[in-house]
């Protein structure tokens, strides 16, 4: 029978207030490194995917995303070499000028090359910081700063009505990231000092063992699933304000649970528990919603223990558990992302995080929970709170008229043609187009590579005079999108069958009400890359059999084919019409956009259509040009 544990308090007692002083500069650091390494962290997967890697095979972006991170890994080395007399304090001021750059600079060489040096900088600064802690008696705080960091991650996100840091740069991101910047290494100074100038822990430093090895599949959990807002409101229909609540609170209770004391039985019990609930994603959707929440708080339960200090702990024990973390998370995530997202993964995430908590107690600093619990509830309520914040849903007719202005555009997941994020560029095109109904390629929510936007609570907030329709096509975070001016009573999509390419592409559609009858809209997404035209024929046949040569139709998308392939030649034969060609623009290129040499893109249309004008506006917004049209239903 398991002898409980004294109470958190008891182990970590805060005995004057100057280490209380401590205690809370110790907590909002760990805070702060958790929060800003989430960005950082992001920034880096998606400059090596879509900036320095893109195009190329899963087998050459792992290459050379592990070149970068095999860098971080040698945080020991460097530790050694320069890291002076505090390390944590000059990597944490190293990481934190990274991260300022990084949020205030937008440029085609920089922005990439910060991103993957945030990253880098960021897995040097978090075991120096550990070790930091540890000499001073303060790693009772991790678990508690971990969540309240977390929680900040997702309130800003849902302040942000869905964007998130590392898709923003520029004045305001930049000042938003000097505030981050400076909150940390004040704190971080107050926390660790010099080594000169602040005492050590008595009895040697209490330095967390090879437990830290759970700290990335812990991480990779929670980007991929249980802080992820954007994959909660896929799995449930929420928007957004409710799907970071719904998380928001899951880290509420998880850190009210971490002021009791658990016995090693009771905390093993909680771990299996959180794995087998993850064992079966499509238990995740409904009231089984709720096992994310009961996962959430089995696991930190477990990642507490296995931050606790190891008996004779030593600061080489935490650089090789974080080297082991920090493979876990790599290869983990390498994994999950191949196949556009693997569900299975999850409890081989959890197994991974609860695993060294069996054989551990956990250590919390009762005093830093208390205050991390407190300030959770408040970022939750702000964030949330900020998350209504906007413009109010205009009033529209009921109906269409018989003329309207249509637009396709792949947004390239709001990567410019530089492959540099920035949404508000894809924003003023739709803007500037006036377009009453829209049809996007390539739109995720929540996607870590992509730098975690959540695209659909964002579209919806900016464009309130839009109803947005989203179907995920690849996985279930990536898919095409309509956005409507006017009411949609009816939707529906249809994936094409996997094929050579091994992807699922398909399509939506959306029926809406017009003075001059019902107009059918659709939008699509073919298989890209050569090699694959096999694919777009039998993708193209398939759109048409879905057709059914129904009248006041108009098909939009990323068709991936040029007008001399046998995809586009089957389209024409079949009795849609290019609504460009009576305007002189059936063989004008749309891809890439900044010298464009092919045609990827089209507005299709039957006969009863009337194409009145036809336009390719010249943007650098996404490596696609966009298509537009006006048109008159007959």
């Amino acid at each position: 029978m398991s002898t409980p544990t004294a109470p958190p308090a008891a182990r970590h007692p805060s005995a004057s207030p100057v280490s209380r002083g401590r205690e809370w500069a110790s907590l909002i650091t760990s805070a702060l490194a958790v929060w800003m390494g989430v960005h950082a962290l992001r920034s880096f997967w998606s400059m090596i995917v879509w900036n320095v890697a893109e195009d190329r095979s899963p087998p050459q972006i792992a290459l050379i995303a592990l070149v970068f991170w095999g860098i971080g890994l040698l945080a020991w080395l460097a530790t050694r070499w320069f890291g002076g007399p505090e390390p944590a304090l000059r990597f944490g001021g190293l990481f934190a000028l990274a991260y300022v750059a990084n949020q205030a600079v937008s440029h085609y060489l920089l922005t990439p090359a910060l991103g993957i040096a945030g990253g880098v900088l960021w897995l040097w600064f978090l075991p120096a910081l550990i070790v930091g802690l540890a000499r001073r008696g303060s790693t009772g705080v991790l678990m508690s700063g971990i969540l309240l960091g977390l929680a900040a991650q997702v309130a800003l996100q849902a302040a942000l009505h869905g964007l998130d840091m590392p898709v923003l740069h520029g004045i305001r991101p930049g000042i938003i990231g000097l505030l981050l910047a400076a909150a940390l290494y004040s704190s971080l100074r107050a926390a660790v000092g010099s080594v000169a100038g602040t005492p050590r822990a008595q009895g040697g430093e209490a330095a967390p063992g090879w437990g830290l090895a759970a700290l990335g599949p812990y991480l990779l959990l929670q980007f991929t699933l249980l802080t992820n807002p954007g994959r909660i409101a896929a799995l449930t229909g929420w928007d957004l304000a409710a799907a970071a609540g719904y998380v928001l609170l899951g880290l509420v209770v998880a850190g009210a649970v971490l002021l009791w004391s658990t016995p090693p039985t009771l905390r093993g019990i909680a771990g299996l528990l959180a794995v087998i609930a993850l064992t079966r994603p499509a238990w995740l959707t409904g009231n089984g919603i709720w096992l994310l929440f009961a996962a959430q708080v089995f696991v930190t339960l477990a990642m507490a223990a296995a931050l606790a200090p190891a008996p004779g702990g030593r600061s080489g024990r935490v650089f090789g558990g974080i080297v082991v973390a920090a493979m876990l998370f790599f290869v983990m995530m390498f994994l999950y992302y191949r196949r556009y997202g693997w569900p299975e993964l999850w409890s081989v995430m959890a197994a991974l995080a609860v695993l060294p908590a069996i054989l551990t107690r956990p250590t919390v600093t009762v005093g830093a929970a208390r205050q991390a619990l407190a300030a959770t509830l408040v970022v939750a309520v702000v964030g949330v709170a900020l998350s209504y914040v906007g413009p109010r849903r205009p009033t529209v007719a009921s109906v269409a008229p018989a003329e309207l202005k249509v637009l396709d555009y792949n947004i390239h997941e709001i990567f410019n043609v530089w492959s540099v994020p920035d949404p508000e560029a894809v924003a003023r095109v739709i803007e500037q187009s006036g377009a009453d109904l829209v049809g996007l390629q390539e739109v995720g929510r929540g996607w870590n590579i992509n730098g975690g936007p959540d695209l659909v609570a964002w579209l919806r907030w900016r464009f309130p005079q839009y109803r947005v329709i989203f179907t995920p096509l690849l996985g279930d975070l990536v898919g095409i999108a309509i956005l409507s001016r006017y009411p949609v009573p009816e939707t529906g999509s249809l994936r094409y069958a996997k094929r050579k390419s091994r992807l699922p592409y398909g399509l939506q559609w959306a029926t809406i009400p017009t003075a001059a009858g019902d107009l059918f809209f659709t939008n699509t997404h073919l298989s890209p890359y050569p090699g694959f035209e096999q694919d777009r024929l039998a993708q193209a046949n398939d759109l048409l059999k879905f057709w059914l040569g129904r009248d006041r139709t108009i098909v939009v998308g990323d068709f991936n084919a040029g007008p001399e392939e046998e995809a586009i030649k089957l389209i024409l034969a079949a009795g849609l019409v290019d609504v460009s060609a009576a305007h002189g623009l059936a063989e004008a290129f749309t891809y890439p956009s900044a010298d464009p040499s092919e045609r990827r893109d089209y507005i299709f249309s039957s006969r009863e259509v009337e194409s009145l004008a036809a336009a390719i506006p010249q943007t650098a917004a996404s490596d696609h040009l966009p298509f537009e049209a006006r048109v008159r239903l007959r």
